[in-house]
């Protein structure tokens, strides 16, 4: 079984969001990273502000937050802890959290929690954090198939604490991310596919 969950988590990886959803079309508006070239910066991300031990959690229980513990696992990350239910005891020591948002009602269901309950941990997640003067990471990895009202919501709570956002460039279709990252200044990676992702967290948390 765990054989089997690495090879879908490895597929979902190389392929495009939009294109899990819809084979064979592309997003209706035009992306600024491709097959050709996979990744596109805007503004310049202060790679000092993110130190370990780091906590890799979810907000909305989707299962791009086991995306992203792949992806710090294939970047060789070794300092941290993956908890997608973490609550506010669980910061204790951290200095980095690394957020992967996007609601599923399927995720919810399996964690056994309600939408009110999520939204509740994360609110406490966020106060703690503000507290703490923890350092945040945003990753939306699941392209535009995990947009939406909820997904939106728990996107804009951490997008109000964050240092630097990766986003998988198809979630994008509406300027949502570049509108925040221009006006708040907001380094952001756009990737075309998550597991381009691996080259932006080597390079991003190379010692």
């Amino acid at each position: 079984m765990k054989k089997i969950t690495a090879l879908l988590l490895t597929l979902a990886m190389l392929i495009p969001a939009a294109a899990l959803a819809q084979a064979g079309e592309a997003p209706d508006f035009e992306m600024n990273t491709s097959m050709e070239n996979p990744v596109f910066h805007i503004g310049q991300v202060d790679k000092t502000l993110f130190e370990g031990p780091f906590l890799v959690t979810s907000f909305g229980q989707s299962a791009d937050a086991a995306m992203l513990e792949a992806l710090m696992k294939r970047a060789r990350v070794t300092d941290y802890t993956f908890d997608s239910l973490a609550t506010v005891e669980d910061l204790e020591g951290i200095k980095t959290v690394i957020i992967a948002v996007g609601a599923s009602t399927k995720g919810l269901g399996s964690a056994g929690i309600s939408e009110a309950d999520e939204t509740a941990r994360a609110e406490a997640m966020v106060e703690a954090i503000k507290e703490k003067g923890l350092a945040v990471i945003i990753c939306h990895l699941g392209g535009g198939t995990r947009r939406g009202a909820l997904s939106d919501k728990y996107t804009m709570m951490v997008l109000e604490l964050a240092s630097y956002a990766l986003v998988v460039e198809d979630a994008n279709f509406d300027g949502m991310f570049t509108k925040y990252a221009e006006e708040h200044e907001l380094p952001l990676t756009f990737i075309y596919a998550i597991a381009n992702g691996v080259a932006v967290f080597t390079e991003l948390f190379a010692k």
